[in-house]
C-alpha cells in the first residue's frame, strides 16, 4: 500500500503537477492520522474491555465471599445470643444460690465456655489491597461498605481477644481445678441424659466471686459482640446488593 501511494506521488511530480502532488500529499497524511485515531480508539475499547472483565472477575469472587460470610455471621450471631442467654442463667444461681437441675448448669456451663470464633471469608478484597489492586472497582460506594466491614472486624477482634483473657482468667484457669470438662460436654451434647454429675462441684464454684464476675463479663461482652457482628452483617448484606447491581451494569 505504501509502495502504491508512493508510485502516485512520484508520477505526479513527474507529470510535474505539483499542486496536485501537495493536496495528494495532505490527504495521504490526513489519511495516516485518522488511520492512528481509529487504532488508537479500538485499543482505547480493549483496554476498557479487558479492565471492565478484570473488574468483573474480582466483583464475582467478592460477592461469592460476602454470601458465605453472611452465612456464618447469620451462625456466629446466634451463638454469641445463646451465649449471653446462657451466661445470664449461669449469673442467676449467684443470686439464688440455688441449682435445681444440675444438667441445666452445665448445659448453660458449657454453651458459655465454649469458645466459638467466625473470621471473615473476604479473601479477594484482601488481595485486591494487598497487591495495590483495590482500584480495579469503579464503585466507591462498593470500596467504601468493604473498607468499613474490614475495620469493624478489627473492632470485633479487639472485643474478642479481649474475652478471650477473661474467659482464661475467670474460667478455664479456675474452673480446671475442680469442674470435670467431659461431663459438662455431655450435658451440652445430650441435655436430658442421665449423668453423674457433681453437686459438691458445683457449689464450689458458687462461692467464687470471681467465677461470678466471669459470667456477668461474658454476659456483657458476648451481647456486645453479638451487637457488632449484627451491625457488619447489616453492611454485608448492602454491599451484596450494590455487588449484584454492579455486576448487571
Amino acid at each position: 500500500m505504501i509502495k502504491f501511494f508512493r508510485h502516485i506521488r512520484q508520477q505526479l511530480l513527474s507529470e510535474g503537477k505539483t499542486g496536485k502532488y501537495f493536496k495528494y500529499a495532505i490527504g495521504e497524511i490526513v489519511l495516516v492520522v485518522i488511520g492512528i485515531l481509529i487504532a488508537l480508539q479500538i485499543n482505547t475499547v480493549k483496554n476498557k474491555n479487558d479492565k471492565r472483565a478484570e473488574e468483573i472477575t474480582h466483583l464475582e469472587n467478592i460477592l461469592s465471599d460476602l454470601k458465605q460470610d453472611k452465612s456464618e455471621l447469620i451462625k456466629i450471631i446466634d451463638r454469641r445470643q445463646s451465649k449471653t442467654e446462657s451466661a445470664t442463667v449461669m449469673e442467676s444461681y449467684y443470686h439464688t444460690k440455688k441449682v435445681d437441675s444440675l444438667n441445666r448448669y452445665y448445659f448453660h456451663w458449657t454453651n458459655v465456655l465454649m469458645w466459638e470464633t467466625h473470621n471473615p471469608s473476604l479473601v479477594t478484597f484482601k488481595e485486591l489491597i494487598n497487591s495495590g489492586k483495590l482500584s480495579t472497582l469503579t464503585n466507591e460506594n462498593v470500596k467504601q461498605l468493604l473498607l468499613q466491614i474490614d475495620y469493624n472486624y478489627n473492632q470485633m477482634f479487639e472485643l474478642r481477644n479481649h474475652l478471650y483473657h477473661d474467659y482464661t482468667d475467670y474460667f478455664y484457669k479456675p474452673f480446671g481445678d475442680f469442674i470435670d470438662y467431659e461431663n459438662g460436654l455431655k450435658a451440652f451434647l445430650e441435655p436430658n441424659a442421665k449423668i453423674e454429675l457433681s453437686r459438691e462441684d458445683v457449689e464450689i464454684a458458687l462461692k467464687s466471686k470471681r467465677i461470678k464476675n466471669g459470667f456477668t463479663l461474658a454476659r456483657l461482652n458476648n451481647q456486645l459482640l453479638s451487637q457488632q457482628l449484627t451491625d457488619i452483617l447489616t453492611k454485608v448484606d448492602s454491599t451484596i446488593v450494590l455487588v449484584e447491581q454492579e455486576i448487571k451494569k
